[in-house]
C-alpha cells in the first residue's frame, strides 16, 4: 500500500511539474508509421501540449525537416496549414527499410517578465524574471516495407534519443532501452518521459517517467499498443547577455503493434 501511495505521489508531482513548464512538444506526425516503397506519405510538424494535437503553428523559417533512408538524406519542403496549425510535408520513399523523418525547431528566446512572456532577448527588458533559449529536435521512425537497423544510427542531432533495442519488435508489457546523446556523447539527463497517442487529453501528461541509470541509458516500459513518444531535455545553465539558460528538447516517435 505504501509503495502504491509513493508511486501515485511521484506521478502527480511529475504531472504538476510538466504542467507548470507548459512546454509545447515539437513532433513530426505522419498519417501512418508504415508505408510502401514508391508511395506518397503526408506528415505534419506539430506543436502540442496534448500528444499529437497541434495547438500552434511553428514559424516556418525556424523549422527544418529531412528524410533519412538507405544511407541517403533528403531535405523536405514544409508548407503552413492555417486550419490545422501545422507545417505539412510529404515523403516518397524509394527504398525499403526504416525511414526516419528528422525535424529541428531552431532555438527561440522567450523571456518571462513581470508583465508577461515576451519572445525576445532579456537584454534591455524591464522586470525580467527568467529567460531561456528553447531548441527542439524530433525523430519519427517509419517502416517502409520491412524495418532494418537504421534506428540505432546517430543522426548528429545535438540532443538525440537512440533506441538500443529494435522499436519495431517491442510489444506491450516489454521495455524499450534508449540512450540519450548530447553533442554525440552519452549524457545523464534528469528524466526520460514517454506516452502514447490517446493516453489522455490532459496537457503535459505522460504515461511513464524514469530517471536514467548511467551512460545516458534509460528503460521505458511499454504499456499499450499505439504511436509512442519518448521525450527528454537537457539544460545548459550558462548565462549570456540574451538569456539565462539554453533548454534543448528531443523526442523519438515510433509505433508499437
Amino acid at each position: 500500500m505504501k509503495k502504491f501511495i509513493c508511486m501515485s505521489a511521484l506521478a502527480l508531482v511529475v504531472v504538476m511539474l510538466a504542467g507548470a513548464a507548459q512546454a509545447h512538444e515539437f513532433l513530426i506526425k505522419p498519417v501512418s508509421l508504415h508505408a510502401e516503397k514508391g508511395t506518397i506519405l503526408p506528415f505534419s510538424a506539430v506543436s502540442a501540449h496534448v500528444f499529437m494535437i497541434s495547438e500552434e503553428m511553428e514559424p516556418l523559417e525556424q523549422v527544418e525537416a529531412k528524410l533519412l533512408l538507405a544511407g541517403k538524406s533528403t531535405p523536405l519542403k514544409l508548407s503552413p496549414n492555417d486550419m490545422l496549425l501545422t507545417l505539412d510535408g510529404q515523403i516518397n520513399p524509394q527504398a525499403q527499410g526504416t525511414a526516419i523523418i528528422a525535424g529541428h525547431r531552431k532555438g527561440m528566446i522567450w523571456t518571462n517578465t513581470t508583465s508577461g512572456w515576451k519572445q525576445q532577448s532579456k537584454k534591455g527588458l524591464q522586470g525580467v524574471i527568467s529567460s531561456g533559449k528553447y531548441e527542439k529536435f524530433c525523430k519519427t521512425l517509419i517502416t517502409v516495407g520491412s524495418p532494418d537497423q537504421s534506428y540505432k544510427t546517430p543522426l548528429g542531432q545535438r540532443l538525440e534519443i537512440i533506441p538500443q533495442t529494435d522499436p519495431s519488435l517491442v510489444r506491450p508489457g516489454e521495455e524499450l532501452v534508449v540512450k540519450v546523446l548530447f553533442d554525440g556523447k552519452p549524457v545523464s539527463v534528469e528524466s526520460v518521459m514517454a506516452t502514447y497517442d490517446g493516453f489522455t487529453d490532459a496537457s503535459n501528461s505522460y504515461a511513464y517517467f524514469t530517471e536514467p541509470y548511467g551512460q545516458g541509458l534509460a528503460r521505458v516500459k511499454i504499456s499499450a499498443p499505439g504511436v509512442w513518444m519518448v521525450r527528454t531535455q537537457h539544460v545548459l545553465d550558462k548565462q549570456t547577455e540574451d538569456y539565462d539558460s539554453h533548454v534543448i528538447r528531443s523526442v523519438l516517435i515510433f509505433e508499437v503493434l
